[in-house]
């Protein structure tokens, strides 16, 4: 009788790549069979057991690095409505902007000119004071 598999040969077995004598002694040996089965049973647990721990891991990793709520998807319907929303705000203000500049901008230069006045008047030499009680009051 040959005797038990060694670690190497289990290994070998395990991967696929079984020698002819160590897939005979397999077939033959019910001992090396359950042992084959338990290490594939136990490979496979840990294989279960990493996954579910990277599983977890990468869900925590996104939760910790992005809280923010999942974006829901835009309707067409919300898309056009917007975008009138958005054309109809533009065409008004391209409408009303103008007025207002035109407005503001006339009577600013009325304002700065009477500042500009009352400047020059209050700037004139106390010794030029009598005549631009002259000139004042002939306008």
């Amino acid at each position: 009788m040959r005797p038990h598999l060694t670690s190497e040969q289990i290994s070998e077995f395990i991967l696929g790549y079984p020698r002819p004598p160590v897939a005979r002694h397999v077939e033959q040996c019910p001992a090396c069979r359950t042992e084959l089965a338990r290490f594939r049973e136990a490979l496979g647990e840990f294989g279960g057991a990493v996954r579910a721990w990277s599983d977890d891991r990468a869900h925590a990793v996104l939760l910790a690095a992005a809280p923010v709520a999942p974006r829901r998807a835009w309707n067409p319907a919300h898309q056009l409505a917007w975008a009138l929303v958005l054309a109809a705000i533009c065409v008004i203000a391209s409408f009303v902007l103008p007025w207002h500049r035109g407005e503001s901008s006339g009577l600013s230069d009325a304002a700065l000119l009477n500042q500009v006045d009352a400047q020059v008047s209050r700037t004139v030499p106390a010794s030029m004071e009598p005549l631009m009680k002259l000139v004042v009051e002939q306008q």
